[in-house]
């Protein structure tokens, strides 16, 4: 009994537990199927509608700016994309399940797809949309393209930098190149003009007066009680009469300059890149850095002198784009600041930028870079500085005139891949100065040996000399050693010859065999060089036919790529022909429409005056009708008036008549 009472109680204590432990596993396995998240893809500007099995009780979305989400029923949720981007939507139901949600905020560039094909076709160019960016990605046939397909794609951003330009130029034959031409020239010119005069007396003076004229342009002398008169420039003329004590002096300088600058850079740059030129220097000026008291003076380097930068771009009918920019500066003390002891130069600059389309070989200017300017100066004394002839003593004048021109002169030209001077194959490999020879020239003979008497060589006779026995087993297993016979040196000989004895006749015939092995060995190496100078020319005649067999290649390409480019003219200039064609018949097309409209017109016209003329006509047979009315009514009113009037003269003669009669009777 008390095992069962203890088994119950066990029982009724383990049961809570458990069954709190199966809600916690199945809270779990929510929280484990909350996990789960699904993808939503939205364009920006559109929206969405997500319908739910259970009823929403709260909706959370990581950043708001990017999309934002509306409950519209329980069981739906309506998601508007805002900006591009990715977010996280939580969705909560009624039984404490959440749902997940990648909410990816993208651009609609179906637009940009649909000009992309329209404006380049034939082109595999591909646009996505990555966050607020746009890459253009593919492969196309020229820079051009690259270029203009990047900024067509500007227009779906906010910003140019949002626009990821991966597009690659297809690899083929080597572009073409452009060389270009610069002439710089300018003409500096200058005069100077300075003319003055000042007078004065001695330190003493004439007689009791002392004095001195100056207009104060330049320097004068004064008087010094202690020194006297002093002088602080004689100017260029100077003139005192110490008997009157009186003198001048006189600036009278006149001046003239010619500068002329010229630089003819030549660049030569591949279609579309830029190039750029500068034949100057640099010059330091410094840098104050940090603040009053702990500032720092740094030197930077800047720079000046002559200018270029350009960037061409060869069209398919062999134009030539060209945005060039020009500059020329120059070093300008005239003008220059003085900072804590530095000197710092100003530049003089002129510069200038343009775009153009020329042809090959043709040559723009740029000129009209004009600096004119002129400084004068009159200082005169009133009154007696006025006076017509003296009054030039008592004034002073100055001028300087500066004036400078810049011309610059531009002539492209198209450097084509067959051009000499352009291949692929430079630097190339390393070539030597001069063959390995074949043949070797071995030392000569042993000469002007004598084992028998041992007497000098100038006394013995060349045919008599005798020979070694070691040169003879040199001669005998060596034949080769030595390429031509020794000449023979004549020797006056200094003592009568004696008669020969036995070694000396086999020393002469030993040399007369040598001599005749010589000649034998001479002959062999002349009919090897003959072979060999036949073996080099089969090789001269074999390079000479390889050589003209690639000149053909080269020709049969060039003749190739002529052909595909007439083909192209061709094709274009069929285009145009059926683009001439197709403006002819629409023009043809829109004159016979609006010959058609204008006799529609006309007729509309006809029947308008028509209409008109018979409203006209009957109005004016109305206004016939209504005039012959009032005549007749006019007429019978006229009648009636008549009869009227009739009837009283007719009364008034029988008053006028009877009454005469009636005065009779009385």
């Amino acid at each position: 009994m008390k095992r069962a009472v203890a088994i119950f109680l066990l029982v009724i204590m383990v049961l809570p537990p458990a069954a709190q432990a199966g809600q916690v596993a199945a809270r779990a396995a929510d929280a484990v199927g909350a996990k789960d998240t699904e993808q939503l893809d939205l364009l920006v500007g559109r929206s969405a509608i997500i319908k739910l099995d259970r009823p929403i009780t709260r909706v959370s979305l990581s950043t708001p700016d990017i999309a934002d989400a509306l409950v519209t029923t329980p069981y739906e949720l309506l998601v508007h994309g805002k900006t591009p981007g990715t977010i996280s939507l939580l969705v909560w139901g009624d039984n404490g399940r959440i749902k997940t949600y990648d909410v990816a905020v993208k651009r609609d560039l179906s637009n940009l797809e649909a000009q992309i094909r329209k404006l380049f076709p034939g082109e595999e160019i591909t646009a996505t949309s990555n966050g607020k960016d746009v890459v253009l990605a593919g492969v196309v046939s020229s820079k051009y393209i690259v270029d203009r397909a990047s900024s067509l794609a500007v227009g779906y951003v906010e910003k140019a930098e949002n626009v990821v330009n991966l597009l690659r130029q297809q690899d083929g034959p080597a572009t073409n190149q452009v060389l270009l031409r610069v002439r710089f020239a300018e003409v500096s010119r200058s005069a100077m003009q300075e003319l003055g005069v000042s007078f004065f007396t001695g330190p003493n003076g004439k007689g009791d007066w002392i004095g001195r004229s100056t207009t104060q342009q330049y320097p004068a002398p004064f008087f010094d009680k202690d020194k006297g008169l002093v002088f602080s420039d004689f100017l260029n003329l100077f003139l005192f009469n110490t008997e009157e004590q009186l003198g001048a002096v006189v600036k009278a300088l006149k001046g003239k300059g010619l500068f002329q600058s010229l630089a003819e850079p030549n660049l030569i740059t591949r279609d579309g890149q830029e190039a750029s030129f500068l034949a100057g220097g640099e010059y330091p000026y410094p840098v104050t850095q940090g603040t009053a008291q702990n500032g720092a003076v740094t030197i930077v380097f800047k720079e000046f002198g002559v200018r270029l930068k350009f960037t061409p771009n060869v069209t398919i009918d062999g134009m030539i784009q060209l945005k060039v920019a020009p500059e020329v500066s120059t070093l300008d003390f005239g003008n220059a600041v003085v900072l804590q002891g530095f000197r710092v130069p100003a530049l003089a600059t002129r510069r200038t930028e343009t775009s153009v389309e020329l042809r090959d070989g043709q040559t723009f200017a740029i000129a009209g870079m004009l600096d004119n300017n002129m400084n004068e100066t009159l200082r005169r004394v009133p009154g007696i500085g006025d006076i017509p002839i003296l009054g030039y003593l008592f004034r002073s004048q100055a001028y300087q005139k500066n004036s400078t021109e810049l011309v610059v002169m531009i002539t492209p030209h198209i450097v084509r891949r067959d051009s000499p001077g352009v291949t692929p194959n430079l630097p190339g490999f390393m070539q030597p100065f001069l063959e390995p020879s074949e043949h070797k020239i071995p030392a000569p003979p042993p000469a002007f040996t004598n084992p028998v008497t041992m007497a000098p060589q100038a006394t013995v006779p060349q045919a008599a000399r005798p020979v070694s026995p070691a040169s003879q087993s040199v001669s005998a297993n060596a034949p080769a050693a030595f390429a031509t016979p020794a000449a023979p040196v004549p020797v006056a000989p200094l003592a009568p010859a004696k008669p020969q004895t036995k070694a000396e006749r086999e020393a002469a015939a030993q040399a007369d065999r040598n001599a005749k092995k010589a000649a034998e060995l001479a002959a062999q190496i002349e009919r090897k060089r003959a072979e060999q100078q036949a073996i080099q020319d089969r090789k001269d005649a074999e390079q000479a036919k390889r050589d003209g067999k690639k000149r053909a290649e080269e020709e049969k390409k060039q003749s190739e790529i002529q052909a595909r480019e007439a083909q192209a003219q061709a094709v274009r200039d069929g285009e145009r022909a059926r683009q001439a064609a197709k403006a002819d018949a629409e023009r043809v097309e829109r004159e016979k429409r609006e010959a058609e409209i204008k006799k529609k017109a006309d007729l509309e016209q006809q029947e308008l005056d028509r209409k008109a003329a018979e409203r006209l006509a009957a109005e004016q047979a109305a206004e016939a009708a209504r005039i012959r009315e009032a005549a007749d009514r006019l007429a019978k009113e006229k009648a009636n008036r008549d009869a009227e009037l009739e009837r009283l003269l007719t009364q008034y003669q029988k008053l006028t008549q009877g009454q005469p009669s009636s005065t009779s009777a009385r």
